[in-house]
């Protein structure tokens, strides 16, 4: 016969505490304008090599400065907000004055620009910084009982590019903006967020998982990738992906209109979220599935009324974030 300890009971509880139910889930987009007024003269963009202090900085700078263009050629297919100047024909017109292709001042810029016969040019530097530390730590396995030491890795990395885009023809910088990601294993090894505290808990119980973390160079990758999207949200129109996580309510109607809603029929799970309020009027999950649906279909006063009654029955930061969000669209369609 096996036989279980007190730490196998806690997981089974805990399991059970938590439920297995399936999670729904609705995801809005929106186009925003950019966040930063460029001139709408500006059309036509140069993007120059990214520096650095040292070989490897400089080597991140060359991977910076490629994802910004190509993201850039991204948000122009779908906004034609720029004309973007091939970074192979400006290196070549760079190299045939003897000039460098990473600079980090204005007035090696504006030549450039000049030069390729662009409106503005983008630069800038990027610093890469990474330390491990390595430590001790105890896991026990619950079926045995017993505990023992694994030795880990903590690491820490930080990406930061400092962006500028100085107007050609006036020499005037435009914008010019500092940004840094970071990432600490620590924080991240579990996956981050409240949804997976009990496979964390397990995980550590039993010892899985893995105790080696992403490696630096991946890590260094996305970081930068960061960067650039927020670079690129301030300087061109853009679109903002939002994914919300349906409430499981407290009836059936709710249950099917969530299955409705990820199947992407919103008026109909519209219809059966208000059946569930119906059934339960307190129900804040019903409320703000509502207050989603609207919001899909583009009826965002209604969306932001759903919203404010299910704060009001229950104060989620969820709900405050999505009422502030329909009230700036409708600023925005104004």
């Amino acid at each position: 016969m096996l036989r279980y300890g007190p730490c196998a009971f806690l997981i089974g509880s805990l399991l059970l505490a938590t439920g297995c139910g399936e999670k729904y889930k609705v995801t809005l987009r929106y186009d925003r304008p950019a966040q930063v007024e460029i001139p709408a003269k500006v059309r036509a963009l140069g993007i120059a090599q990214f520096g650095g202090k040292t070989t490897m900085d400089k080597r991140w700078g060359d991977i910076a400065s490629d994802r910004l263009a190509a993201r850039l050629h991204e948000y122009n297919s779908k906004y034609n907000r720029y004309q973007l100047v091939d970074r192979k024909r400006l290196k070549a017109i760079l190299d045939e004055q003897d000039l460098a292709a990473a600079f980090s001042d204005s007035s090696q810029a504006v030549q450039a620009g000049k030069l390729a016969k662009v409106d503005a040019m983008i630069y800038g530097t990027v610093t890469v910084t990474s330390q491990d530390q390595r430590g001790t730590r105890t896991k026990l396995n619950p079926i045995s009982g017993k505990t023992k030491e694994v030795s880990y890795v903590k690491r820490h990395v930080m990406s930061a590019v400092n962006f500028t885009i100085d107007d050609v023809a006036t020499g005037r910088t435009l914008y010019a903006k500092s940004l840094m990601r970071d990432y600490d294993s620590d924080k991240s090894k579990d996956g981050g967020g409240s949804g997976n505290v009990v496979g964390g808990m397990v995980k550590g119980l039993f010892g899985g998982g893995s105790d080696t973390p992403e490696a630096t160079e991946q890590v260094a990758s996305n970081l930068i990738d960061q960067c650039v999207e927020a670079f690129l949200m301030q300087i061109s129109p853009h679109e903002v992906v939002v994914t919300e996580t349906l409430g499981k309510g407290k009836s059936e109607a709710v249950e099917t209109g969530n299955k409705l809603a990820e199947a992407g029929d919103y008026a109909e799970a519209l219809e059966a979220y208000q059946a569930g309020l119906r059934e339960e009027p307190g129900d804040h999950d019903a409320l703000f599935n509502s207050g989603v649906m609207y919001e899909a279909m583009g009826k965002f006063a209604e969306a932001e009324k759903c919203y404010g009654d299910a704060f009001k029955t229950k104060p989620e930061a969820q709900y405050v974030q999505a009422r502030k969000r329909v009230r700036m669209e409708q600023t925005n369609g104004q």
